[in-house]
This record gives structure tokens, sequence and C-alpha cells, in this order.
């Protein structure tokens, strides 16, 4: 890996507020900068034969094993963790028997444009009762799932602003994260010439085959 990409990687990290991302990428770059380096000294051995260069490898990666499976399954977590946080945030009940709003909201409904692309297009600028409409039935108007969540997450901006800008940067900071393990683990199967990402999952498996700990651990460390 060139050194400009741990600059890259180290200019993100600064960047990431959230306490967790940040830690998990401190420690995804320094397990990728030692991957990196034994990587090239394992190769640069000429007392080793290619048996024995595979060989070096791959009791690396074994002792490193457990650092790698985390590194994958905190990508999870914290990523199940926002679809968790989002699942919380309440909108207003519609009151099922308020029969004058439920014929305004049909109206509202009548009044939306016709395709969900230009339904999607005005979402940003519509107020809580035609995000209501659309949420309500979301069938009737022909709102696909992209327009439904770009609804109901403009209605949570109005209900509880800033919510939905605050999950949407952790997402962002999940998905660095989450881009920077990839990057690992190609590095790791590179190091231990794995011809693909199941490869290396098989790999892992074989060193820890349970690895409810490492999941339990990661659990209580995001739970603090």
């Amino acid at each position: 890996m060139h050194p400009r990409y741990f600059d890259f990687l180290d200019g993100q990290i600064a960047g990431v507020s959230d306490v967790a991302v940040r830690g998990a990428m401190t420690r995804v770059s320094k397990l990728h900068r030692d991957i990196t380096t034994t990587t090239g000294n394992v190769r640069g051995n000429k007392d080793l034969s290619a048996q024995g260069k595979i060989k070096e490898a791959r009791s690396f990666l074994s002792k490193h094993a457990a650092d790698l499976i985390r590194a994958n399954a905190t990508v999870q977590r914290l990523a199940a963790r926002i679809d968790e946080k989002r699942a919380t945030f309440q909108l207003p009940a519609i009151d099922k028997t308020d029969a004058a709003g439920a014929v305004l909201r049909s109206q509202v409904r009548d009044r939306l444009p016709k395709s969900a692309k230009e339904m999607r297009a005005s979402i940003p600028t519509m107020s809580l009762l035609y995000l209501q409409a659309i949420l309500e039935a979301p069938e009737l108007v022909g709102a696909d799932r992209e327009t439904i969540d770009a609804a109901r997450a403009r209605a949570i901006d109005l209900v509880q602003p800033g919510k939905s800008a605050e999950l949407d940067a952790e997402r962002d900071a999940v998905r660095l994260l989450a881009n920077a393990t990839t990057a690992l683990s190609d590095a790791a199967r590179d190091l231990a010439e794995l011809p693909n990402s199941h490869a290396l999952t098989d790999f892992l498996a074989q060193i820890i085959p349970d690895q409810r700990a490492i999941e339990a651990d990661i659990a209580r460390s995001l739970a603090a």
C-alpha cells in the first residue's frame, strides 16, 4: 500500500468525531501498516522458499486473526447501531379517527408528483402534512423504498431537528471505517496469498472457529 494512503487515512481519522469509529479506524490503520511491512519483509526474504514465504505470512496472520475478525465485526455492529438509532425516532401518530384529516391527506396525495423521482426531488421542501400523506400510504402514490426513506428522514428532521443529520454523519464515518477495513482485508489476503475474501474468511474461521466472545466484547465496548 502506498504511504500516501496511510497519510490520507490518518487525515480521515482525525476528522471523525465518533469515539468508537475513530478508535476502530486507528486500530485498522495500525494493523494495515504492520501487514504492509510484514508483506515487504516476507517477500524480500531470500532465505525462504515460495512455500516458506506463504507459511511465514500465514503464521503472522494467524497471530492477528482476532484483530481482523474484530475489525470486520465492528463495522457490522456499528452499521446495525445506526439502524437501531434511526428506528427509535418516533413521528407523530396519525389519528385514524380524524375523518377530516384523512380527507385532507387524501387530497394531498392527489397533488403529489406522479413519478417517484419527481416526488423524491420535492421532499426537501415538503411540509410534515405532505410527508405524512406519503408515509401513511406509500403504495397509493407509487413511492419506492428510497422515496419512503427520504420522506421519513425529512419528517424526522422537522420533528427532531438535527437528528437525521447526526445519523448521516455517523453513517458516513462508518462507511470510511468499512472502506478502510476492506483495504485491510485485501492486504491480509495478499500477504497470505489467499485467492479471495471467502478464502480469508475461511482461514480466520479455522484459526478462531467460535467468534462469539469477540462479538460479545464488541457489543460491550460499544454499549459503554
